[in-house]
């Protein structure tokens, strides 16, 4: 496990292995030490000290990133066990809308379908409300990237173990943009709470403009009603509406674009170099 997190299962000797290539790679990085190998039996507590350690090993030597996208490194923590018979079992932990967490049990090959119906039946979303979200992967903090059907999850869980989420770098979120559609929701009760707590976060990110609603939003938000908050905010900018972080344009010869789309409108904004908005749409 990293960053609590369960990225791979091995022995103590593809440790070792793994312990001595780095080395022969890296050799002017002073390596910590491997845990002891002990030549006789394991207690479960002797065991649970040992993986502690090896688990401590892998984080330190990580955080080198030039380490941790080695080559080396990656193909250690992606390639299964070979005492497994077939494809290993994986946990994964995936971050839903009202800031929970909830872990799942797949195979490592699972795709991105297949770990969504797993969160899905997970959290007793029925096949209806599962066709408005989807999962999604949180990349540099802020933007999150819709995953393909048949990307494999697993793999960018290992990628990502230092990512913008505590413990985990896949996501739950809306997959909805025309709010008539929404609407038809307001009887459901998990749909619309996740849809709550998806819009109070991008509210709070000034994804959405409240603006002079805010103080009427905060007292329904607190009130807990829902429905009323979601109905307020729809008529708010930026509800339903994907914002890409700023780039470079070839419309522009100095600064950068923020691109935003929604089911209206596709719109490109004028920034500096450093995202910060300018006047012109």
């Amino acid at each position: 496990y990293m960053a609590g997190r369960q990225l791979c299962s091995k022995r103590y000797r593809e440790f070792a292995i793994l312990h001595h290539n780095l080395k022969r790679e890296f050799a002017n990085f002073t390596f910590p030490r491997l845990p002891g190998k002990w030549p006789f039996s394991l207690s479960e507590q002797q065991l649970d000290a040992r993986r502690r350690g090896l688990e401590e090993y892998l984080e330190k030597v990580c955080s080198i990133r030039v380490i941790g996208e080695s080559d080396v490194m990656q193909e250690f923590l992606s390639e299964s066990d070979e005492n497994f018979n077939g494809v290993s079992d994986v946990e994964l932990r995936v971050a839903l809308p009202d800031i929970t967490t909830v872990t799942v049990r797949v195979k490592k090959n699972s795709t991105t379908d297949q770990v969504y119906q797993a969160v899905a039946s997970k959290v007793g979303m029925d096949s209806t409300t599962a066709n408005y979200f989807a999962l999604f992967e949180v990349i540099n903090h802020s933007f999150v990237r819709k995953l393909a059907p048949n990307e494999f999850p697993h793999k960018l869980y290992v990628q990502n173990y230092t990512s913008a989420v505590p413990g985990t770098c896949l996501t739950i979120r809306k997959w909805l943009f025309t709010t008539e559609e929404e609407i038809l929701l307001n009887d459901n009760d998990l749909a619309v709470t996740y849809f709550f707590h998806q819009a109070v976060d991008d509210v709070k990110k000034s994804y959405i403009k409240a603006e002079e609603k805010s103080y009427q939003l905060q007292k329904l938000g607190e009130q807990r009603k829902m429905v009323m908050y979601l109905n307020m905010l729809r008529t708010c900018e930026g509800y339903n509406e994907i914002v890409f972080p700023h780039c470079s344009c070839d419309s522009r010869r100095k600064g950068h674009v923020i691109t935003t789309i929604s089911i209206q409108h596709f719109k490109l904004h004028a920034c500096t170099e450093e995202g910060q908005l300018e006047n012109q749409v």
